[in-house]
This record gives structure tokens, sequence and C-alpha cells, in this order.
């Protein structure tokens, strides 16, 4: 009886299928994480000026943190915490301040970069009615004074019902 023992060839591409195969489940695992997707439509004023605005988020129960899928008002990309009660979902998120930037790599760490911010934005407070999906938020600057109003209506979904691409 004999047994077959795989080449040096074989077992790299099996290691190269398992990763694979690995990192296929990891990205469906986080994909379903995310139990609920708010597509907002409504407008920002400020300046006495309105600007039609979009927001779609992706919420995440377990940690509680909401990730800006699109946006015409707010940094697409970026995650805010938020807080659930019974009448709303309320978000915060706080820019960094303007001037410096924090970089971190794998071999020195952390170090400061100096980066002028030219935009005023430094604080963005929203509020989610959970009965009526209203959503109310303000921008804020440094100063803590008002750089507009955002007022909007959402409409709850789950990832089976977005558009391609799904998340």
């Amino acid at each position: 009886m004999s047994i077959h023992k795989p080449s040096a060839a074989g077992r790299i591409v099996t290691a190269v299928l398992a990763l694979a195969l690995a990192l296929s489940a990891g990205t469906t695992a986080q994909a379903a994480e995310f139990n609920l997707f708010l597509q907002c439509k409504g407008e920002v004023q400020s300046g006495g000026k309105t600007k039609a605005a979009t927001l779609n988020l992706a919420m995440r129960d377990n940690n509680q943190t909401a990730l800006i899928q699109r946006s015409n008002v707010l940094p697409v990309g970026e995650r805010l915490h938020y807080q659930v009660s019974k009448a709303s979902y309320t978000l915060l998120y706080k820019l960094p301040l303007p001037g410096t930037r924090v970089y971190t790599d794998w071999v020195n760490g952390g170090w400061l970069v100096w980066q002028p911010n030219l935009k005023r934005l430094a604080t963005v407070r929203i509020a989610i009615d959970r009965q009526s999906a209203e959503l109310e938020g303000e921008l804020r600057d440094f100063n803590d004074e008002s750089l507009g109003e955002l007022t909007m209506q959402c409409e709850p979904s789950t990832n089976d019902d977005a558009p391609e691409p799904k998340f």
C-alpha cells in the first residue's frame, strides 16, 4: 500500500486556496454584522441657503457604529458612534483638531505631521427618530458655532434590499 505525498507546489496551491476561502468567509461575516441600512434624503441649510442632501448609513449593533456609505454632505467612509434609546438613535462625530494629524506605522509607532485644515467643520450631531425615521442634525465648527442644519427623511432597509454592488 502506497501513501501519496503532495508535492511542494501542491501544498502551496492548497494553502492559497485555504487562505482565499478563509478571507471570503471573513468578508461575508463582516457584511452580515451590519444589521440596519438607512437611506436618507433631505436638505442642509447653511447661511440662509438650502441644498439637497443625501446620507446612506450602515449601522452595526455589536459595537454601535454607523458607517457613512454615501453622502454629499458628510465624509464617506467615516464611522460614527451612536447611542440607542427607545425613541431615537443619536450619532456624534468629532473631527481632529486642525493643524496636526497623527500617522502611525508598524515599525516606528506614531508621529505628528503639520497639516492645516482649511475646512471649519468640527462636530456632526445627528438624531434619528426610531418611529418616524426623521433625521435632524447640526454641523458645528471648532468654536461650537452652527455651520448648518440637516433635515432628512430616512428609509430603513436590509443588505438584501440594497442595489448592486452589495455591501
